[in-house]
């Protein structure tokens, strides 16, 4: 089973623990440690058209490899900071703005149906911000608002780290559970 994670970072951070995150799934798939994910996809937020990640979604996942593993969502892993005031980092600005407009319909679906563009899909999210700031974690809070508007599941709750007390506090218990809640 395949995960996208995506990443918005300004500083480096959401995408230090996306890279790293993805890393540690594609090199387990090769030994012996079990995880419930084959293979990560990680790439930067505004790549999801170039990849047609809309589209991917929008259709059912690949059969697993064996029957013990049916997954019948893509697993979907947004990492994003907030940066200025509370703006979405460069590199996640296009990928906030299309999820701001409203929902198309389902690759696929007739005019009639009414499923909407990211039934498929479960997701996560971990926001990274600073409580210095007005704004914290607004990027992080609406891309899982808006997944969820446009019909994702919430596979676990929103994290919000903050830089002001650690991230690592927040960050650490989030990675040790995000695998498993994607998985259920």
């Amino acid at each position: 089973m395949k995960v996208y994670i995506l990443y918005g970072s300004a500083t480096g951070n959401a995408e230090y623990i996306a890279k790293d995150l993805a890393a540690s799934i594609n090199n387990a798939s090769s030994s012996a440690d079990a995880l419930p994910f084959t293979s990560a996809d990680c790439m930067e937020m505004n790549h999801f058209k170039r990849k047609k990640l809309l589209e991917t979604w929008s259709s059912p996942p690949d059969p697993s490899p064996t029957p013990s593993q049916i997954q019948n969502k893509h697993a979907v892993i947004a990492i994003c900071s907030t940066t200025g005031n509370g703006d979405a980092p460069e590199n996640a600005s296009r990928f906030l703005r299309f999820l701001k407009k409203p929902p198309p319909p389902a690759a696929g679906a007739s005019s009639s149906s009414s499923s909407p563009p990211l039934h498929r899909v479960a997701f996560a999210v971990l926001g990274l911000g600073d409580t210095n700031y007005d704004q914290f974690c607004a990027s992080g809070k609406a891309i899982d608002r808006k997944l969820a508007e446009w019909g994702g599941t919430r596979a676990v709750p929103l994290a919000c780290a903050d830089e002001a007390t650690g991230l690592e506090a927040t960050v650490e218990p989030w990675l040790e559970g995000v695998l498993g809640g994607l998985a259920a």
